[in-house]
């Protein structure tokens, strides 16, 4: 009788036994997927900083030229200036009037 019931328990804690590893080995499984997600994500975000930071210095290059291009636009157009080697031509019939 001793055996019998021995034997039924051993058959439970087997299964038990059985239930607890796959258990622990679904957990380990899922925290190893969410590690390898988590350092790509970071690789990701990573790449996207680095292309702001090349986005903003490319915007503040455009920014410095359109501030150069209206800087020459007022010299010649107000201040009546040309670059070193321009020649300016008149028309005499415009000044006339």
């Amino acid at each position: 009788m001793k055996i019998k019931m021995l034997k039924r328990f051993m058959g439970q804690y087997m299964i038990l036994g059985l239930f607890v590893f796959f258990l622990v080995f679904s957990i380990i499984t899922g925290f190893i997927f969410q590690i390898r997600k988590v350092n790509e994500y970071k690789g990701q975000i990573a790449q996207i900083n680095n292309q702001i930071e090349n986005t903003k210095e490319e915007i503040s290059k455009l920014e410095k030229l359109s501030k150069d291009n209206d800087l020459e636009s007022v010299a010649r157009n107000e201040l009546g200036m040309i670059k070193s080697n321009e020649i300016i031509y008149v028309d005499s019939s415009e000044r006339d009037n």
